[in-house]
Parts: C-alpha cells; structure tokens; sequence
C-alpha cells in the first residue's frame, strides 16, 4: 500500500492566494477544526463502497449528497438529482452559470449544516465537502469567485483523506464510460479522451484546494479490504491521539 502523509500549512492557512504552496490558486480559508474528516478522491475511487463501511460496519458519522444519506432531506436529493441533468448541462444556453451555481449552492450549504449539527460528534466524515464541487465547476467554466470565496471560508477538516486513482484505472472502472455523467467528462459524447483529461486536470485542482490542511494520499488502486485497512489505520491513529 502506498502512501504518503504532508502535514497542513497550518500557520499559512489564511495567506493570500499566490503566496506559496503548489500554486496558490485559492484565497483565505476558514479554521482548521478538530471534529471531523474529508475523504476526497477522483470520480470512480470508490469513495462511495467506503464511506458506506465506514458507517456501517465502523460507527462513522457519514455527511454526504448521496442519496442513501439523504432519507430526511427531499429538497436536497431533488437538487442534486435534477442538477447535473438540467442545470450543468444547459449553462451558458438555458441558464447563466450564475444561475447554475445557485441551484448547486443549497446543497453545499446542506453539508455546512450537517457539519453544524454533528458538532461534539466523534467520528465524523464528510463527503467531498465542497472542494471537489468547486474544483469540478472552475475546471467547466462555471465560475463565481465570491461564492467560492464564501464557500471557502467554512471551517476546515482536520484532515484530508484522498483516495489516488489514475485516470485510466477511473475509466475502466465506469465500464469504459458506460456510466458516465455530463459533469465527470469533457466533450460529447463521453469518451475516454474527455474522461482521463478531465480527471487528470480535477487531481491537480482539488489537490491544490486543499494544499494548506494535513493530507493524506492512499493508493486505490489497491484491493478494496487493502484501502479500507488502510483508512482505518489513519484514521484510527488519529482519534487515539
């Protein structure tokens, strides 16, 4: 299994953007807090199969869009559902990419909110969080700086789990675009070029979203029972702290 561990720039974590790091393509962010984790990871890592044994197997406090976690919010799940579809598909025809993020914006203020009620909760992950949305949308040229900036100045996770997949592997894994949607390729229709492409420039971008928090990066190209153990590990190491 590899691995590797970099601690956060804690005492940079509001420095202007540009001032250091890989690139400093983000402004200030909000405190880095004890109480919960962000799993990260390029679409098909397979975040989904362990957040689940996370909360199932393991008693985690999963925050998610997903709609096994979404039992009590209707609103949200319809959002999401008809988001990728309707809204992104027709930005820049039907909607405005303002618009577009308007409809996006509720269903990251639900994970601020979820974050809000978990507080004093042990066990504590979230899903993405915001920055693989955000990275997602600049990289399509949905673009709103003052509400990533706002987005940007939620409270931050003590650390960043993301799980490493290359693009290839990715492409594979979706059946060979088989199940691919509008908002995890580039072009139309999907094919493998636009996928890799896509994936690969998304790495860069959420890597450099979260380049001042501690993180860990964990190879999913292992077996599955290999990177759950793995996850465990680092995240059982850090709750007994």
């Amino acid at each position: 299994m590899t691995r590797y561990e970099r601690p956060g720039a804690h005492a940079e974590r509001n420095a202007p953007a540009g001032s250091g790091g890989s690139g400093g393509s983000a402004g200030p962010i909000g405190p880095i807090g004890p109480d919960f984790w962000t799993l990260l990871g390029p679409d098909f890592a397979g975040k989904s199969t362990l957040l689940g044994r996370l909360h199932d197997v393991h008693g985690w406090h999963v925050i998610s869009y997903d709609d096994r976690y979404l039992d009590g919010y209707p609103l949200i799940r319809e959002l999401r559902r008809n988001w990728v579809d309707d809204a992104f598909a027709w930005t820049g025809r039907r909607y405005s990419a303002e618009l577009v993020l308007s409809v996006l914006h509720p269903i990251v203020l639900h994970l601020r909110d979820e974050l809000a009620r978990a507080a004093g909760r042990d066990r504590v992950i979230v899903d993405s969080y915001y920055y693989k949305l955000l990275a997602k949308c600049r990289l399509f040229g949905v673009d709103h700086p003052p509400l990533f900036d706002y987005w940007r100045s939620f409270g931050q996770p003590r650390g960043v789990l993301y799980l490493d997949l290359p693009p290839e592997d990715a492409w594979l894994r979706s059946g060979r675009g088989a199940t691919l949607n509008a908002f995890e390729h580039h072009g139309t229709p999907a094919g493998r070029t636009g996928f890799v492409r896509l994936q690969s420039e998304l790495r860069t971008a959420v890597l450099a979203e979260v380049e001042r928090l501690p993180l860990t990066v964990i190879d999913a190209t292992e077996p599955p029972e290999s990177v759950v153990a793995e996850v465990l590990a680092c995240l059982g190491m850090a709750v007994a702290r």
